[in-house]
């Protein structure tokens, strides 16, 4: 089988899509400041170094933008290669063509996560410096404020082991002369290294899968026909209360981001659809996010669910058959009407994935 080769340079965004002042674009690897050199038509080696100039992307004479690029030679940047960060003005088209006139002058466009696998081919970034980073995104995404908390965990996990290692060699070069006393003392260390690894390998494992989304509600509200539409999966769908049990699991993309979306058994049932419901009670956590879903969106989730988890999003389901009055109001904020059948409030449920804990915050500072 032949082996790929990668390409030597590569760009991307670094700012999200849509309109702002301004938008960077990354360009990385060997060759990156002789390209920007040559689109910008600045004179040779003038980002050498770690510099900045001001200057004008053109196509065919016609000015594309006036940008600023920001140069890092080899071993000084992110990725450990020659990189340049080109600030042009955010709107879209205008990032759409600079893109084009470096792939077309030579650059690949990244794919994800491309930069951080240099960054830690290069030696720049280790596996748990890139764990670390990936957990600013999951704590400023919940918070609305970057703690850095796990980043502290990276960090005090690396002291126990450098604290661990240093016991271990000492008691391979003076083990013959070590009290019993000592060597408990190791043992300890290593006792508190090994819980330290196992957190740690738990909140990494959580924030790689990411973030869970459970559809709850009592039977027959809709939650199997929202969850096939959103996931494009087979979850059975009948009229016959307990058709869910097991509960069926999506790993998916929504506006950028990655859900584990839950279909569950619904709630009110006896026996075994009440088995199967405590036990999805029991596995929410303090960061997944519960859509509780109810036709006509008059029915309240339980207490026991309230109890636990207060931000939920609730949802009237089935609004074709049964009218919502505009603007409802349930105990977690404003009822969302949907329809499987004609689509309507789907957008709007995807997007509230994401904000609907900002509804929540309102509700309750009013």
């Amino acid at each position: 089988m032949p082996v790929k080769v990668l390409p030597e340079i590569i760009c991307a965004p670094a700012t999200p899509s849509g309109y702002s002042a301004l938008a960077v674009i990354r360009v990385s690897g060997a060759g990156s400041l002789d390209l920007i050199e040559r689109i910008m038509s600045l004179k040779k080696r003038r980002l050498r170094g770690t510099r900045r100039k001001l200057g004008i992307i053109s196509e065919n004479g016609v000015v594309i933008d006036e940008v600023i690029a920001f140069s890092w030679p080899a071993g000084r940047s992110y990725t450990g290669e020659e990189m340049v960060e080109i600030t042009c003005h955010g709107v879209p088209e205008i990032v759409r063509k600079i893109m084009d006139i470096l792939i077309r002058n030579g650059a690949e466009k990244a794919g994800k996560g491309e930069f951080t696998r240099r960054a830690f081919i290069s030696g720049r970034l280790n596996a748990i410096q890139i764990i670390a980073l990936a957990s600013i995104w999951t704590e400023g995404k919940e918070t609305g404020n970057i703690s850095g908390r796990f980043s502290r965990e990276c960090e005090e996990f690396t002291n126990l082991l450098e604290k661990a290692k240093e016991l271990l060699e000492g008691d391979i070069e003076f083990g013959e002369s070590h009290l019993e006393s000592e060597r408990t003392v190791i043992l300890v260390e290593l006792s508190s290294l090994l819980k330290a690894s196992e957190a740690l390998l738990k909140r990494a494992v959580s924030i790689e899968a990411g973030q869970k989304v459970f559809l709850m509600g009592p039977v027959n509200s809709g939650k199997s026909t929202l969850f096939n539409i959103l996931a494009g999966g087979k979850a059975l769908v009948s009229d016959i209360p307990g058709t869910t049990r097991d509960g069926t699991r999506r790993n998916i993309e929504i506006r950028g981001q990655k859900v584990i979306l839950c279909d569950t058994a619904g709630t009110g049932g006896e026996e075994l659809d009440l088995q199967a419901s405590k036990i999805v009670l029991d596995e929410i956590q303090e960061l997944d996010k519960v859509i509780w879903m109810s036709q006509d969106g008059r029915e309240r989730p339980p207490e026991e669910l309230s109890g636990k988890f207060p931000e939920i999003l609730e949802v009237a389901s089935k609004c074709d058959l049964n009218p919502v009055t505009e603007n409802s109001l349930g105990e977690h904020g404003e009822i969302r009407k949907l329809s499987s059948v004609t689509g309507e409030g789907i957008p709007m449920i995807e997007v509230d994935f994401y904000i609907f804990r900002k509804h929540v915050a309102r509700r309750s500072s009013k």
